[in-house]
Formats: C-alpha cells, structure tokens, sequence
C-alpha cells in the first residue's frame, strides 16, 4: 500500500486497537480522511456492493507478540483472526481464511455450506521455517495451521466433496508453489488447486 493512497479498512474492534497503536500504520492516516475505518462484528453481516453479503467468523487466533502484555489485557483475543464468508444474491456461498490456527468440526460444518473455500495455505509443514533457519517459529506458533501432518489443513477437510477447494496466503517457503513438487502433487490429487496471482472467481 502506497503511503497516500486512499484506503477503506474493515476490522474488529480488537483489530481496530492494536493498528491504531501501532506508529507502523500511521503512514495510512497522512491525509485527512485517507484511511476509512469500519468496524466489524464476527457474525454480523454487512454489504460488499455487487449483490454481496460478507459475514465475518471469528477463528479464535491470538494476538500478535509485539502486543504489548498492557495492551494485550484490554483486548479479546476471539476476535483477533476471523475468515469471511461471502454470501451471493441466492444464497451461493464462498470462505475466505487466509489465516487459520485451528478447524473446529462447527467450522468444518460452516464450510460444507460453501461452494467455493479459500483456505490459509501459508505452510506446508510445521517445522518449515526451522528447517530453514533454526530458532524461528513453528507455523502453529504464528497462527497457521501446516497442510500436512495428521491434523493439517488436507487431511482435516479431505471428505469436502463438490466444493472448490483453493490453498492461498502461500508463503516463498511452501513447497506446493513448485509446480513438479512432491508436495505441488499431494494437494492436487486431493483435489485443491494452488491460487495465482490473477486469479478471479464468479459466484
């Protein structure tokens, strides 16, 4: 994001806090009115344009590390990851969780209900950024759930049948982005395609 373009933001209440806090995202309100704040609620919907309903779900991360332990006392954590759900004019539903540390069986539910799901494809493993550089954290400490292991992302939602399944919020690290990968397979013969960047989708 460009330090004077404008910008609308939707976030929680908790969100909300911990961005204006933050002297980082201070370079979006260098304007008057560059930033338009809306808060939003998990499970309250509100309107997108286009005939879209968005529904917020809460996903019961947790807050960042450089929250302050001040700070941190003063916020509900429940409300600091959420998914959306996008809702069309008839009733057609999409999920968006570009960030998700855990699948309840009431959110499984929720995204048997969708025709389309976008699902945090961050890590393939846990351990991936040990691996590579020893000391940093496991994907479960930063609020992703890895694709692999018994209780990963693939095998927890494997019996999704009929719906589109899309890994995305990859990151340089994951080996699925490796067209003839071991890894790139595995997800593809499970039926999930791997987002691009481009990538449009028509409910």
């Amino acid at each position: 994001m460009r330090e004077f373009t404008p910008v609308r933001i939707y976030a929680t209440s908790t969100v909300i806090k911990v961005l204006r806090n933050n002297s980082f995202f201070q370079m979006l309100d260098r304007l008057p009115g560059q930033s338009r704040w809306t808060e939003i609620e998990p499970g309250v919907g509100f309107d997108v344009g286009y005939g879209l309903t968005c529904i917020p779900i809460a996903l019961h991360g947790s807050l960042p590390t450089y929250v302050g332990n001040e700070e941190r006392s003063q916020l509900d954590p429940a409300a600091a990851t959420i998914g959306l759900i996008l809702e069309g004019p008839t009733g057609e539903r999409a999920a968006y969780l570009p960030a998700l540390p855990s699948i309840s069986p009431q959110l499984k539910e929720l995204l048997k209900t969708c025709s389309t799901i976008m699902v945090d494809g961050t890590f393939w493993s846990d351990d991936e950024l040990q691996r590579i550089q020893p000391g940093t954290p496991m994907a479960r400490a930063m609020g992703h759930l890895p694709i692999s292991d018994r209780d990963g992302s693939l095998a927890t939602l494997r019996d999704l049948d009929g719906i589109r399944k899309i890994y995305t919020h990859i990151n340089n690290t994951n080996p699925i982005l490796q067209e003839q990968s071991a890894e790139r397979r595995a997800v593809q013969d499970e039926g999930w395609e791997v987002a691009w960047d481009g990538l449009e989708i028509t409910m």
